[in-house]
């Protein structure tokens, strides 16, 4: 008897779960139609060995360049000894500013050094912005000029406090120098102090340009 209670049970059971299986089957949304797999590719690079070079990457900035032009100054000018010591006698200063190397100066005793106005050929103040010299060639290294003192002289009256003296060493080894004046100098002019190596009996001078940089047209 129990058994048969038992059979009737899951039959009983077994009854009720396949009306509700239909009545979810019958009633429950239509089930979208399978979605086909998703293919997924992966990428493996090779790995690089040591030959291997990293592209270069690319530069956004580029390079600008500008071209500036360079006027002498000394062209044309006039040159007068600033001291009153005769020297401008003794001396043809304009061998200094010609822009020939073999003709350089040589000066001693009684002079221990030259100080030298030079007058430029124009109406008006002038920008001075660099001074550069060449010592002269096959000159003795130990007699040759090794500083030069210079000031920007002002158009009309020098003020009280003066105008500031700039102080460069000159070079005994071939080749030319360069040396910028700063502070946008201006004047009619300039006056030079040249002076050699304490001791020498004769002191060799080279040639100088003074120079006007300006922005190439």
């Amino acid at each position: 008897m129990r058994l048969s209670n038992f059979h009737l049970v899951v039959s009983s059971f077994a009854a009720v779960a396949g009306v509700a299986l239909a009545a979810y089957q019958t009633l429950a949304p239509a089930s979208a139609p399978p979605q086909p797999p998703v293919a997924v590719t992966v990428a493996v690079e090779p790995p690089k060995t040591a030959g291997d070079a990293e592209p270069a990457a690319a530069k956004s900035d580029q390079e600008v360049s500008i071209a500036t032009a360079a006027l002498d100054l000394a062209h044309g000018a006039s040159f007068t000894a600033a001291l009153k010591d005769g020297s401008q006698t003794r001396y043809n200063f304009a061998d200094l500013f010609d822009g020939r190397p073999e003709s350089f100066l040589v000066f001693g005793a009684p002079d221990r050094e030259l100080n030298i106005l030079v007058n430029f050929n124009s109406q008006t103040a002038q920008p001075v912005t660099a001074l550069e010299y060449a010592p002269p060639p096959g000159a003795a290294s130990g007699r040759l000029a090794t500083i030069v003192d210079v000031m920007v002289l002002p158009e009309g009256q020098m003020e009280a406090t003066g105008r500031p003296v700039m102080s460069f060493s000159l070079q005994t080894s071939q080749g030319s120098q360069t040396f910028a004046i700063p502070g946008n100098a201006s004047g009619k002019g300039l006056w030079l102090r040249i002076a050699g190596p304490q001791g020498a009996e004769t002191v060799a001078v080279g040639d100088f340009h003074v120079l006007r940089e300006q922005v190439a047209p």
